[in-house]
C-alpha cells in the first residue's frame, strides 16, 4: 500500500500531470505582443480550419505542435478600434505542452492575436489560452482599443 501512494504522490508532482497558467487576459497578452520585438495585430472575427486535423485532448504525452491552414475574416485593431477589414489565409498553430493542447472551433468568434512571421500570418491555440479568446465581450475589445490608444491598460483588471 505504500508503495503505491509512493507512486502515486510522484506522478501526481510530475511536470507531465500539471499545467501551471496564468488566468487568460486579452489585455496581458496585448502587452506582450507589444512588447515583443516580433509582429503582432489584434483580429476579432471568424476563424475556419479544418477541425478533423486537431491534435486529442486525451492522449499520450509528448505531442508534437500542429500546424493547419485556415481562414480569418473580421477587423482588425487600428487608430479606430476594430473596424479595418482583416480577411486572408492564417495558419492555425495548435501548441501542445505534455498532455495538453490548444483548442480552437472553426467558425469559431475569436478574439485572435495574429502573429506575422516573413510573409505568413500565424494564429496561436495554446494550452494556456493566451493568444486565441472565444467570444470575447465588448468590454474587452474596449479595453484593448484604450490599450491601443495609449491610454490605461492594466493586465489584472477583471476580464468579466
Amino acid at each position: 500500500m505504500r508503495v503505491l501512494l509512493l507512486a502515486l504522490t510522484l506522478l501526481a508532482s510530475s511536470p507531465a500531470m500539471a499545467l501551471s497558467c496564468l488566468k487568460p487576459s486579452a489585455v496581458r497578452s496585448y502587452l506582450e505582443a507589444n512588447a515583443s520585438e516580433d509582429r503582432w495585430g489584434a483580429v476579432v472575427g471568424r476563424l475556419h480550419f479544418d477541425e478533423s486535423r486537431l491534435p486529442d485532448v486525451v492522449g499520450q504525452d509528448g505531442r508534437k505542435d500542429v500546424e493547419l491552414r485556415g481562414q480569418l475574416v473580421g477587423e482588425s485593431l487600428g487608430p479606430n478600434g476594430f473596424e479595418d477589414p482583416f480577411q486572408g489565409g492564417i495558419t492555425l498553430r495548435v501548441v501542445c505542452t505534455g498532455s495538453w493542447c490548444g483548442q480552437a472551433r472553426s467558425g469559431g468568434f475569436y478574439l485572435v492575436f495574429v502573429k506575422r512571421e516573413g510573409v505568413r500570418h500565424y494564429a496561436i491555440a495554446d494550452p494556456c489560452e493566451s493568444w486565441l479568446f472565444e467570444n470575447p465581450r465588448p468590454r474587452t475589445l474596449e479595453r484593448l482599443e484604450r490599450c491601443y490608444r495609449g491610454g490605461y491598460c492594466d493586465p489584472d483588471e477583471d476580464e468579466d
